[in-house]
């Protein structure tokens, strides 16, 4: 890592100043993290023997002190000791300075409080209590910016404010007073202001308003601190049990059945290898079973959230979350919560251009396993007819190696559970808390949940990169139909009769447009990909199959505003040709000018290229929509809050890979002269008791001795904030 930095100080083309010292017309480090190297090399080097891909660094560069401002994604290496860079290829480079991220160099709030407090203060604290400077205990703060796309000017931007009262939690205390701000560089201006379910062109003709109605206005006086006060998270009501007990706890009476070296996970037949990508989160690669990889990468790709509204600002939340760089905010994994207690944790090390030395997130993942209480399989064939009577089963225990990423008010749980079967889930859960709005009016776009305070319909989005590599990488994608089938039968005389029945029919789907599905109710179907050169005895194509349980359907009429960035929401699974230069279907720009996307994923489709028998990549897309309703108060549960989609075998094997295991069991009655006397128990060499006493768990004793495991731990002698623990060191994952 320091490598990296020595060289990207030290070359005076970047011409780059610290982040501590940079100003928005400064060039400096956005951030950096492991560069890709291309597929065919990755398989190169760990199937056939060949050289190992160099190690390389992606940073992105934002360069406000150029003569012509912008945005530069560079490749740098190799590490750990680079001696040249290269531009990110297949990315339309520079990218125009309007399009950059945000960064703390360019926040306002501090000067756009004072100018508020100064023009408007007095009124907002005769309405809400509390001031925006000198406030104490009772402050008036800034709740979200939210950018209003609108403009190619470089350095210029604008922006809808909203404010809060400061208290727990504050995002669902918010005030009906909303400014809107145009930037240029270092400078601002308020354009309008919205007060009180009105728009007001002047600091004068607001006041005036507020003057000639402050009789009639709702006061909402401060909130004063007490364990029962509503809207914090707090324990309150009556508990359904009346004496403190603990809950059920799982253990593993012979110690954990998995093993993790660096960053490869081995379970039963199971290996991977695991990572984190500082902007898009999570990402599994060269999953095998039994030794034969199944899927070469599975990365979340984006986290998206559409709300709206009758005010101004409501209708510009738009929020592609990995602009906020999902990778950064997986951290803080609560022990016995978030995770069991016999849990492993893996760490993350990022370049953040905010912190200049690495940020190191020491329990970014978890890695368990966990007897779901669910059978597996289980048969019980109870005929007193037959000699079949038996029972035989197995319970449903699996690996799951979860992530857990904060974007603000939401919470997303990710889940990568790998079953004995051979068979695949991803599945995203959502807790957090909404984001409110005031209720100054009945509207169509929120309930009144709370006194003056609305939760805004919206829609969650979340888009999957699957790489799958059945038996080889050269695949193909068919559907098999489920269709009606009408057929004559010798149990009728009358030959008008027919017997309705169901039969299948395979579509091999050629070209990446035919592959862009979209659920229709009225066509079931199986979607599989498969290797058509390696065929069983039958003639059975060894496939897997995909299944979606977390489909949506985006309403938003193609084209329109934000849609093209979110092309991907408009397939459940769409399935294209694997391309260097299709690496991912967003991109932490598509928030600033989403109708001309740096990332467009339709171009992926709109080639229609060939995509049998070669490198396939399916794209899934998962969502739903949610009116947030009383019972969302104070933070949403995730009750009937998870979404799915599987990888399942499909003529993959000859029986079900499960039956292996020897963590099933077998029941055959003893019958004796026509008399069940006893039963033979087959177990498999496992036995059916537990002696161990359960671990001893102190984890809030560990937890206050170093309290940066879980809450983001405040610096005592800069008095602010940091990152999570740090090291000098700096390792790629």
């Amino acid at each position: 890592m320091k490598g990296l930095l020595y060289y990207l100080y030290s070359n005076k083309e970047l011409n780059l100043t610290k982040f501590s010292n940079a100003t928005i017309r400064s060039n400096y480090i956005y951030l950096a993290e492991l560069y890709l190297p291309p597929k065919a090399a990755v398989l190169n080097y760990i199937d056939n023997g060949f050289t190992k891909p160099p190690r390389e660094a992606h940073v992105i560069l934002i360069r406000g002190g150029d003569a012509k401002p912008n945005v530069l994604e560079i490749v740098v290496g190799p590490l750990p000791f680079p001696n040249g860079y290269r531009l990110v290829p297949y990315r339309p480079q520079p990218i125009p300075f309007f399009q950059r991220p945000i960064t703390s160099i360019e926040n306002i709030s501090q000067k756009l409080k004072e100018r508020i407090n100064k023009e408007f203060g007095k009124a907002l604290h005769d309405l809400y209590g509390g001031t925006f400077i000198n406030c104490h205990n009772k402050c008036l703060d800034v709740a979200i910016s939210v950018q209003v796309p609108i403009t190619k000017l470089d350095g210029k931007r604008f922006y809808w404010y909203t404010f809060y009262q400061n208290f727990e939690y504050s995002i669902l205390r918010p005030i009906d007073f909303e400014v809107y701000v145009e930037t240029r560089f270092e400078n601002f201006q308020i354009l309008k202001i919205w007060f009180y379910g009105r728009i007001f062109e002047t600091w004068n003709k607001v006041r005036n308003f507020y003057r000639r109605n402050k009789l009639f206005f709702n006061k909402i006086p401060f909130p004063r601190e007490s364990m029962n006060i509503p809207l914090t998270m707090n324990r309150r009501g009556k508990p359904p049990f009346s004496n403190p007990i603990r809950n059920p706890s799982q253990i593993s009476p012979d110690g954990k059945r998995y093993n993790i070296k660096g960053r490869k996970v081995t379970y039963m037949f199971w290996e991977f290898d695991i990572g984190m990508s500082i902007i898009t989160g999570p990402r599994l690669f060269d999953i095998r079973f039994q030794g034969q990889r199944i899927v070469y990468e599975i990365s979340l790709q984006e986290l998206a959230s559409f709300y709206s509204g009758y005010k101004p600002t409501e209708q510009n939340f738009r929020f592609f979350d990995s602009r906020f760089l999902l990778g950064l905010r997986a951290k803080y994994l609560m022990h016995g919560v978030d995770c069991p207690n016999d849990a492993t944790y893996l760490s993350t090390y990022f370049l953040d251009g905010s912190s200049e030395i690495p940020v190191y997130n020491s329990r970014a993942f978890c890695v368990f396993e966990l007897n779901t209480g669910l059978p597996l399989r289980r048969h019980h064939g109870y005929s007193s007819t037959s000699s079949h009577r038996f029972y035989e089963g197995m319970v449903s225990v699996v690996l799951t190696v979860r992530t857990i990423i904060t974007v603000f008010n939401y919470d997303y749980i990710i889940d990568f559970i790998f079953y004995p079967t051979g068979g695949i889930e991803v599945k995203v859960t959502v807790s957090g808390v909404i984001i409110a709005a005031y209720h100054g009016r009945k509207n169509p776009y929120g309930f009144e949940i709370s006194k003056h305070l609305m939760g805004l319909i919206h829609q969650h989005l979340f888009h999957f990169k699957v790489d799958m590599d059945i038996k080889g990488k050269y695949n193909r994608f068919e559907t098999i139909d489920i269709e009606n089938d009408a057929v004559s039968s010798p149990s009728y005389t009358n030959s008008d009769s027919n017997i309705q029945q169901l039969k299948f029919a395979r579509k091999l789907k050629v070209t990446e447009k035919e592959a862009a599905y979209k659920h229709n109710f009225k066509q079931p179907k199986n979607l599989v990909i498969s290797n058509n050169y390696i065929k069983d005895k039958f003639g059975n194509t060894s496939g897997y199959r995909i299944v979606n349980k977390g489909m949506t359907y985006n309403i938003y009429p193609p084209g329109t505003r934000y849609e093209p960035g979110i092309t991907w929401s408009r397939y459940q699974v769409a399935v294209t040709r694997r391309k260097d230069n299709e690496p991912g279907s967003s991109s932490i720009y598509q928030t600033n000018k989403p109708d001309e996307p740096v990332v467009r994923f339709q171009d992926f489709i709109d080639d229609d290229e060939n995509i049998v028998d070669k490198d396939i990549v399916a794209w899934l897309t998962m969502g739903f929509y949610h009116i947030p309703v009383k019972e969302d108060l104070p933070v949403t549960h995730t009750t009937g809050e998870s979404l799915s989609f599987f990888l399942l075998p499909f003529n993959y094997f000859d029986e079900n890979p499960a039956m292996a295991s020897r963590n099933a069991i077998r029941i055959d009655p003893i019958d004796i002269e026509g008399k069940t006397k006893s039963l033979k128990v087959e177990r498999y060499g496992v036995v059916d008791y537990i002696n161990c006493i359960p671990p001893k768990y102190n984890y809030e004793q560990s937890m206050k001795r170093n309290p940066c495991l879980v809450v983001e731990c405040l610096d005592s002698e800069k008095n602010n904030r940091v990152k999570s623990h740090v090291f000098q060191e700096f390792r790629w994952q």
